[in-house]
């Protein structure tokens, strides 16, 4: 970390971006480098969206069969997206687009919650990241026919964490870019204490669950209480249980997790969906908590005593 004389001097912007509200914060930044780092994010957005019908991801999905050649960040977002499938044991799905579709979530949220969507389809398993190949050669994804990815929220925090990264190589002190509760911080923070990020209370959006001082690294949040739609059969979420095709019906509300980085922080929180409680024991150095319908909290031990 560097050694400072002087106070630091943040600068900030906010602005909508991947369905979400966006947040960057610079330290001893520039407002070109602001204007940078929200190009960043929209760019990523114009490549991963699969509601952007040039994205290079609706490429991929509509040339399922055959090699399709996309950006490096393409790339390796979909490596991360297999890995991440594979780490979890396939609890995280990037492979659940048509689930969500059949739900009536097939254009932005925003449009989706001013009606009644029609359930298509019967419910049935996702077909998971098997055959997906990434050929690093030639820059191509192919997807097996039948197959589409829809990275959702680990594409939120790989954005995050791509464009933390090149804010501060392009010659900021610190960066915190924060897309939709996907959080990456790299770089010197604006305080000794480091990066204060807090986290609202699912059950009681007016109080703080927690309150962090985070170095640097990551911090993602999931939560199934605030994007929900109704639906001819009843009211959705959007986060999809794999193994059904169907929103999870489990207890939990939200999860909390904090790790060294945003995609895979946010990949351990529909993991948790799933796992539950149970699941705090495998998440390896992340910490976790995970809130559920009772408003019971259960925590690993290097989060529970941010708790509030």
């Amino acid at each position: 970390m560097t050694t400072r004389t002087a106070a630091p001097v943040t600068i900030e912007t906010r602005f909508r971006a991947m369905g979400s509200e966006a947040h960057i914060v610079l330290v001893d930044g520039t407002p070109d480098l602001l204007a940078a780092g929200r190009a960043s994010v929209e760019r990523l957005e114009r490549h991963w969206s699969r509601f952007v019908d040039d994205s290079e991801l609706s490429g991929l999905n509509r040339h399922a069969g055959a090699p399709v050649i996309v950006s490096p960040d393409t790339l390796e977002l979909v490596e991360r997206c297999i890995l991440a499938s594979d780490l979890t044991g396939g609890r995280f799905d990037p492979t659940v687009g048509p689930a969500l579709a059949a739900l009536g979530y097939d254009r932005d949220f925003r449009a989706v919650v001013r009606g009644v969507a029609p359930v298509r389809d019967q419910a049935e398993p996702v077909p998971g990241v098997a055959g997906i190949d990434v050929d690093r050669v030639m820059g191509a994804v192919t997807l097996p026919l039948g197959v589409t990815l829809d990275p959702g929220g680990i594409g939120k925090g790989f954005a995050a964490d791509l464009t933390a990264a090149a804010l501060v190589e392009a010659g900021a002190a610190g960066a915190l870019v924060d897309v939709g509760g996907d959080l990456s911080a790299t770089g010197c923070p604006p305080a000794a204490e480091g990066w204060a990020v807090t986290v609202p209370d699912p059950l009681a959006p007016e109080r703080e669950l927690l309150r962090l001082a985070l170095p640097g690294g990551a911090v993602a949040t999931s939560g199934r209480l605030e994007r929900t739609w109704r639906t001819t059969t009843g009211r959705a979420h959007h986060l999809i249980d794999p193994r059904t095709g169907r929103p999870v019906a489990t207890d939990v509300v939200a999860v909390t997790v904090v790790a060294g980085e945003a995609w895979w922080a946010e990949a351990l929180t529909k993991s948790l969906f799933l796992s539950g409680p149970d699941g705090l024991s495998s998440i390896g150095d992340a910490h976790a908590v995970l809130i559920t319908a009772d408003g019971v909290r259960h925590a690993t031990p290097g989060i529970e005593a941010t708790l509030r």
